[in-house]
């Protein structure tokens, strides 16, 4: 009987040996337990402040301030040659890989006049060299000529926003790192699997934006704007002194004509008061021959009777 007792508690040992003990499923790291509903957040020990901005060396030279420019420019040609101009420059950036352009916007309205316009962006050793294709003369030209009516530069003061857009890329680069090392840790559950690499996910997609936000910021610092507007130039009439002269009577004649209308249309409101006055005005007066008919008719009867 004791053997068996004996052999019956040895097996019950051994059973409970092959049971995963609890303390095997806790995970050692430091990350907090949270409900599947809760925002993961990561340790306090991975909210490490982000490194010093540093400037980039490639948009920053001698530790000067960044700027960005813009560059506004207005020409004016012949009829003709508005067209061909506008197609040349266009042509130009597009197909010359020398002056490393980037065509933004290209438009050309064709109505009573001819004009169009044109957005580029150029490295700041293009600007000048793009100038020059602009006022190449074209055959179209012919006895005319490409004149700059305006021109103007604008600088816009860059460097807070490229600190900015640097510290920001840093930071989601960062955040980013520290998530996908914390994926690697072993012994993590399932539900925390899911929430590291959902909250991956989102620094991925926020590490994206930042690098868009950088490649912007540089672009308007590495590159300069240029707005070019294409315009017809007036065409002077030219006139003898003999039509000038007859040109001018026929002006005063049609002023004057018109004046007159003028006067006549405002008249036209009055005109049936006008009337009824004249009327009364003719009874009247009527009324006043008639009296003085019959009072001569009297005075030359009574003359009569008394001769």
């Amino acid at each position: 009987m004791l053997r068996k007792i004996s052999i019956l508690c040895a097996v019950l040992a051994l059973a409970g040996c092959d049971k995963p003990s609890s303390s095997d499923n806790e995970v050692h790291m430091d990350m907090p337990r949270a409900n599947a509903n809760a925002i993961y957040a990561p340790p306090p020990e991975m909210r490490s402040p982000p490194p010093p901005f540093v400037p980039p060396p490639d948009i920053i030279i001698g530790g000067r301030a960044l700027f960005s420019l813009q560059h506004d420019l207005t020409l004016t040609m012949p009829h003709d040659s508005v067209a061909a101009r506008f197609a040349a420059a266009r042509d130009a950036c597009l197909k010359d890989k020398a002056l490393q352009c980037i065509l933004t916007s290209a438009s050309l309205t064709v109505e009573q006049t001819v004009s169009a316009r044109l957005e580029v962006a150029l490295p700041h050793d293009k600007v000048a060299p793009f100038e020059s294709r602009l006022m190449k003369r074209l055959p179209q030209d012919g006895a005319g000529k490409v004149d700059v009516t305006s021109s103007s530069t604008t600088t816009q003061n860059e460097t807070s926003a490229a600190a900015d857009a640097e510290r920001e890329l840093a930071q989601a680069r960062e955040y980013r790192d520290q998530l996908e090392e914390l994926a690697t840790r072993p012994n993590l559950t399932v539900d925390e699997v899911i929430k590291i690499h959902t909250e991956l996910q989102q620094a991925q997609e926020a590490l994206d934006a930042a690098e868009a936000a950088k490649r912007a910021s540089d672009s308007k610092i590495v590159l300069e704007r240029m707005n070019i507007s294409f315009e017809e130039a007036a065409v002077p009439v030219t006139t003898d002194a003999f039509a000038g002269f007859w040109q001018n009577a026929h002006d005063v004649f049609m002023a004057s004509v018109a004046d007159m209308l003028l006067r006549l249309v405002n008249a036209l409101p009055w005109l049936p008061i006008a009337l009824v006055l004249a009327g009364i005005a003719a009874r009247f007066m009527g009324r006043v021959r008639v009296v003085r008919t019959r009072r001569k008719a009297a005075s030359g009867t009574a003359t009569e009777n008394t001769a």
